[in-house]
């Protein structure tokens, strides 16, 4: 969550902002596009993502007063990650790239059983246990026969050297 202290007019009100789920979807509903894609966002977009990454009961319009440097800020944390994470990086096929939407994100989640109380959470925590609940769902990979035998013969080689033996 990132807070900002914003002028009133009269004095500093401080607003909290969520990059989440929730604010993609409220994003998405209202314009009828999607939210992550690599197309740059238009500045009104941008104002008007903000105002839907409001937490709380804050008044709309200080938005529209934000600095440069805040705005700055926001994009920034947009932008940044929220967890430690990782999860391995494999090989994706290369083809059409499908159209990534709060709904599809909705769907991994109804998927993979992640409660929807998540939809809050910062956005990159979110995907991140989406890819390591799909990870850990995923059939461990048959090895190569090669790789059977190299690790054969580790295990021989170690238990010939624990018990002392020769083979």
């Amino acid at each position: 969550m990132l807070e900002l202290k914003v002028f009133n007019g009269e004095s500093y009100e401080t607003i909290k902002f969520e990059h989440s789920l929730l604010s993609i979807s409220k994003w998405e509903s209202r314009t009828k596009k999607p939210f992550l894609t690599l197309e740059p966002k238009t500045a009104v977009d941008s104002i008007d993502y903000f105002k839907d990454m409001v937490v709380g009961d804050s008044d709309l319009d200080l938005v529209l007063k934000l600095t440069p440097e805040q705005l700055e800020q926001l994009s920034e944390y947009i932008n940044e990650s929220q967890t430690a994470s990782s999860v391995p990086n494999e090989q994706k096929t290369v083809g059409q790239q499908e159209t990534v939407t709060s709904e599809l994100i909705y769907y991994w989640m109804t998927a993979l059983q992640i409660d929807w109380r998540a939809e809050a959470w910062p956005l990159s925590r979110l995907m991140m246990v989406i890819e390591i609940t799909n990870y850990k769902n995923q059939p461990e990979k048959e090895r190569s026969r090669a790789d059977m035998l190299a690790r054969w013969r580790q295990e021989n080689t170690k238990r010939k050297e624990e018990y002392n033996t020769n083979g």
